[in-house]
C-alpha cells in the first residue's frame, strides 16, 4: 500500500502496523444504529403508516437521511481507522496519524535517536484483547511519539528496540550515517 512516504535510498519497510480493530468498532456501531433505525422506519412506513409519527413525504426524507449518515460515518470511520498507521523502515521510525478526514499529521524519527520504547495496557478491555498504547521517547527534545491502541504493544516496543539496536551495529561499523 502506498502511504505517500519519501524513503531514502536502500530504506525499506520492515513492519506496518495498525490500531487495533477496537479502537474503530464504537464508531461503526453508531452507523450501524442509524442505519437499523432507518431500516425500522422504513419498515414501519411500508407495514403501518398510520403510526409514523410524521407525514410520509417527511418520513422518507428522514430515512433517507439517516441512511446517508450513517453510510457517511461508516465510510469515514473505516478511512481514518485505515489511516493511522506505525511504520518500521530499517532505520526510521513513522507514525502517520489520521485525526479526521482531511487531518493526516507525519512524523518521523531515526532508530538511532531512540531512546526507550514501551508497551502500555491500562483498562480492562487493553488487558483482555491485549491491545494499548505504544510510546516511544526518543534522545531529542521532542515529545513522545505515542501510538494509541496498538495490538500486542509489548511485542511492538520490543521489535522497535531491536531495529533500535540494529542500527546502533551498522552505524558502528559505519554502514549508517548518523542522523
Amino acid at each position: 500500500m502506498d502511504y505517500g512516504l519519501h524513503l531514502d535510498p536502500g530504506e525499506t519497510i520492515t513492519r506496518v502496523v495498525r490500531r487495533h480493530i477496537l479502537d474503530v468498532v464504537p464508531t461503526l456501531l453508531v452507523s450501524v444504529v442509524l442505519a437499523v433505525a432507518a431500516v425500522f422506519l422504513a419498515y414501519i412506513m411500508g407495514r403501518s403508516p398510520e403510526l409514523a409519527p410524521f407525514p410520509p413525504d417527511l418520513m422518507a426524507v428522514l430515512i433517507a437521511t439517516m441512511t446517508i449518515i450513517a453510510a457517511i460515518i461508516f465510510v469515514a470511520a473505516i478511512f481514518v481507522y485505515r489511516g493511522n498507521v506505525l511504520i518500521f523502515t530499517n532505520t526510521h521510525l513513522i507514525q502517520i496519524e489520521r485525526l479526521a478526514v482531511f487531518q493526516r499529521r507525519v512524523s518521523q524519527l531515526s532508530f538511532l535517536m531512540v531512546e526507550d520504547v514501551t508497551g502500555r495496557r491500562v483498562g480492562l478491555l487493553q488487558v483482555l484483547f491485549n491491545y494499548g498504547n505504544v510510546e516511544v521517547q526518543s534522545a531529542a527534545e521532542r515529545e513522545k511519539f505515542i501510538f494509541k491502541n496498538a495490538p500486542r504493544p509489548e511485542l511492538i516496543a520490543d521489535e522497535a528496540l531491536q531495529i533500535h539496536e540494529e542500527c546502533l551495529l551498522r552505524k558502528d561499523m559505519g554502514s549508517l550515517p548518523t542522523p
